[in-house]
């Protein structure tokens, strides 16, 4: 089974949208637009009615980078605002609106890094962007396994969305959920807004787990590909350790084991923050639970851990792994998953009331609307420059793409690193289309793999095959992950938990908030 994402993978709760109209500096407008400037609204309209059907028109968000250029809407503290021509959500732009000045939109689905780079790459052009993710928040998904773990808080890897687009007057952002694209419309659909239509789609919606069929977990299963996933399991494992200090019959039935499945990063990254947690923090939280009473298991379907990686780096993973008691079964496969119980296709029985679903992604069931013939793991195939070859105007990126990297021929995995690259190749192609240029095909600059296994024990192997083990490894990770974090905000709140944790081995974050 493939992992998820390696850790340069870069991707929840619903919370209430919020839609806030932008500015236009009257100096961009047309002589049009200024014509129809609309008049001061009173301080009592609510902003659902300054513009025909409220949620249903066209607005600019907010977001770090939103100060809207379209429409036209000044604020300021004294909640004064002007609205000018706002279009509609749900109307069709066509070649007329945009000889009358209406400005071509940009749609985006997907607040991960390719939606994020492909918005950013976007800054400067003579466009609307419009970017719309089911959460408000940007995560970064290579630290979800620390969420897990209690080493780290949520708000560390998850960021707002609207504060990326604070410095981005032409961006808006929304909350919402896909459910329908309709490329003949040019029109994408909703659960929560009346549908966008586009001059230009971008596809980054990710993906979602793939269970492979297997009976039983996509209900008793944990895996860790959103933040909701990461709080959900971090809240699971002290719950059974709460449930064992007080019945400590409960020990017996496994509920300390836990079983990771998937021997590539996610897999191999959990097992060892896992090990760490249960050794250093929980071990000495719950004094009366014998440190030999919990069994962690990782188990991989593959003859090998960290196929991707050269035979040396796997020899030390193995070993880095043994040394903290995570026992590796090879070539076992997970048949049936039950509340207490993981079976395996050999026959053998495992009890543990946890297991980490690590091994496997598919592309978001809403792409099948497009109703066009999609690759393996329902993944989209693009052209050379990205685009949808049935649909032009349509750019897919990140998780949801078949990627073929222009070099060896070879099919991209979905790591964060091509996602953020393949984004941002799209967002400037899309810069280039409008302003009359040809696209460029998309190259993917493979700067080398990294994973960590616990307290200084990490590996890195570059691209032209040289490889790094140990602290000075561990040490690299660190310094990546810190630079690829959203903004410094998150990078200040990451370095005082992991320095914390390097000098007293403590992982504050190991409480549970009932809600």
């Amino acid at each position: 089974m493939n992992p998820p994402r390696s850790p340069h993978a870069y991707t929840a709760r619903k919370n209430t949208s919020m839609t806030i109209i932008a500015t236009t500096p009257a100096a961009m407008m047309s002589p049009a637009m200024r014509a129809k400037k609309a008049k001061p609204i009173p301080e009592s309209s609510s902003a659902d009615d300054e513009t025909d059907g409220g949620e249903g028109c066209e607005v600019m968000g907010s977001g770090e980078e939103a100060r809207g250029q379209r429409g036209s809407s000044t604020w300021d503290d004294g909640r004064n605002r002007t609205v000018a021509s706002v279009r509609p959500r749900g109307e069709t732009l066509s070649e007329t609106d945009h000889a009358q000045g209406h400005r071509r939109r940009v749609l985006i689905l997907g607040g991960g890094f390719a939606g994020i780079g492909a918005a950013r790459k976007l800054k400067d052009a003579d466009v609307d962007v419009v970017l719309v993710d089911r959460n408000d928040f940007h995560t970064f998904q290579p630290l979800l396994y620390q969420v897990a773990t209690d080493l780290l808080e949520p708000a560390a890897v998850g960021h707002p969305l609207r504060d990326l687009f604070h410095d981005q007057p032409n961006a808006a952002v929304h909350q919402a959920t896909v459910t329908a694209i309709d490329p003949a419309q040019r029109e994408v659909r909703f659960g929560e807004m009346t549908p966008i239509r586009y001059d230009h789609l971008v596809l980054a919606l990710g993906a979602q787990v793939n269970f492979f069929g297997v009976e039983g977990a996509a209900e008793h299963a944990f895996p860790l590909y959103t933040l909701a996933d990461a709080v959900r399991l971090k809240e699971h494992i002290l719950r059974r350790w709460e449930a064992a200090d007080r019945d400590p019959a409960l020990i017996d039935d496994g509920a300390l084991n836990i079983v990771i499945v998937g021997g590539g990063p996610t897999g191999v990254e959990s097992a060892g923050a896992l090990a760490e947690l249960y050794h250093s923090n929980l071990a000495d939280d719950y004094r009366g639970i014998p440190q030999d009473a919990a069994h962690l298991t990782l188990v991989e379907a593959g003859p090998v851990l960290f196929s991707m990686f050269k035979p040396d780096i796997r020899t030390y993973t193995e070993k880095a792994l043994a040394k903290r008691d995570v026992e590796v079964q090879l070539g076992e496969i997970v048949a049936s998953v039950e509340p207490t119980r993981v079976m395996l296709r050999s026959g053998k029985s495992m009890p543990a009331h946890t297991l980490v679903w690590g091994a496997g992604l598919q592309g978001n069931p809403v792409l099948d609307s497009l109703g066009i013939g999609l690759q393996k793991g329902r993944r989209i195939g693009v052209a050379p420059d990205l685009r949808v070859p049935e649909h032009p105007e349509i750019f897919a990126v990140g998780d949801a793409a078949w990627i073929t990297d222009a070099e060896t021929d070879e099919v991209l995995p979905q790591l964060g690193s091509v996602a953020l690259q393949a984004g941002e190749h799209a967002g400037q192609n899309i810069a280039r289309v409008l302003a009359g240029r040809q696209t460029s095909p998309f190259r993917y600059h493979d700067k080398g793999t990294m994973a960590t296994i616990g307290r200084g024990a990490a590996v890195i192997q570059l691209r032209r095959g040289k490889t790094i083990k140990g602290r000075s490894a561990a040490l690299a990770w660190g310094a990546v992950h810190l630079a690829l974090l959203s903004t410094g905000e998150d990078r200040a709140k990451a370095v005082v938990d992991w320095t914390w944790a390097g000098f007293t081995h403590e992982r504050s974050a190991r409480i549970t908030v009932p809600t």
